[in-house]
């Protein structure tokens, strides 16, 4: 039988992910979850996002159990599968109703802003019956998991230097203007930034310290939007640095990028680059290589490795809710250097 899903918030991502839950032949999308009359009535043409995504334009929301309560659908007897892609302030409160419900759990990142929030939800996954994710899509990104298998496996040497880049204008097309609400959302650093902070970790493993400066911009006065930070391992010689920020021009769009140098090779992916996407400069070669790697989304991978759990009524391991409060945790370390202008010992 397929698995039966429910997403809760049909914003940017709510939409993103319903359109690859409709494609996925191991699940069915039954119902869906807003608070916004029109949304639930079923017109979707609000909203925007900082990488364009079309594929909830062939799903018929009227086909679906229309709900604008969430415990409501938390209730439905026919669904197996929680889909939350709330604004990030109410993550915490959903996952835990919905994993007391009985329900399987995915979650849009970040975890959550607070780290209290955080390790609420972290106990309600240890006691729960039915399975919780954190959806940190890079972690699943066809060339970041590239990467990650890149270095895990030395096959260019070891890492010298890396550096992430996720770069984009003002997100002003959330519901209630809720990602400039500092207070809901934790701005770009734990919104945007979040996501390298979450590879770093998951690539490199857990730094010694950090150093961070930001800026709050003009986007919001009082959250970080934008923030260049160095983690500091036990190897002074490798250099790893990532830069998140959304004050740029409104027509300046989105980026997101990284530049690894191996000691026999250097990787370079630029989501902006037309054609070839990742490089790989070596030694001897007139021409980079274009590594070839799927043609698909961090979005669609980490939904397809959730249903693979599921199935198999295995806890995710790629990625935990333990393992994301680590990152709200180094988030909250980034700020903490920000403001006092010194190394924080992790």
């Amino acid at each position: 039988m397929a698995i039966r899903v429910g997403v809760v918030g049909i914003g940017f991502m709510g939409k993103a992910h319903v359109g690859i839950w409709a494609k996925e032949k191991r699940a069915q999308l039954v119902a869906f979850c807003d608070i916004d009359p029109k949304k639930a009535a079923g017109d979707w043409s609000a909203g925007g996002g900082n990488i364009g995504d079309q594929s909830s334009l062939g799903v018929d929301p009227k086909a679906l159990r229309s709900y604008t309560k969430a415990e409501d659908l938390f209730a439905d007897p026919e669904i197996d599968v929680v889909d939350i892609t709330l604004p990030t302030h109410l993550h915490a409160q959903h996952v835990i109703k919905a994993l007391a419900a009985g329900k399987h759990v995915l979650c849009e990142k970040p975890l959550t802003v607070s780290l209290k929030e955080a390790d609420a939800v972290v106990q309600a996954v240890k006691k729960a019956k039915g399975l919780m994710m954190p959806a940190h899509c890079m972690r699943f990104w066809p060339e970041w998991a590239w990467l990650k298998q890149a270095v895990a496996s030395k096959r260019y040497g070891k890492v010298l230097s890396g550096v992430f880049r996720r770069f984009g204008s003002t997100p002003v097309w959330s519901f209630n203007n809720w990602l400039l609400q500092p207070k809901l959302s934790g701005s770009a650093l734990f919104d945007l930034h979040i996501h390298d902070i979450d590879f770093v970790r998951y690539v490199f493993g857990e730094p010694q310290a950090v150093f961070a400066v930001g800026s709050a911009g003009k986007a919001t006065r009082e959250g970080m939007d934008l923030v260049v930070a160095t983690y500091l391992y036990k190897n002074p010689r490798q250099v790893v640095m990532a830069e998140g920020g959304w004050h740029a021009d409104p027509t300046y769009g989105f980026t997101m990028r990284f530049t690894v140098c191996f000691e026999q090779a250097t990787a370079d992916f630029d989501l902006a680059r037309e054609g070839k996407v990742l490089l790989l400069h070596k030694a001897g070669n007139k021409e980079p290589e274009t590594v070839l790697t799927a043609q698909t989304t961090g979005w669609a991978e980490e939904i397809t490795y959730f249903v693979d759990c599921v199935e198999k009524g295995t806890p995710p391991q790629v990625t935990s809710a333990a393992d994301a409060r680590k990152s709200v945790a180094l988030a909250h370390a980034e700020l903490q250097s920000i403001m006092t202008r010194k190394i924080v010992k992790l």
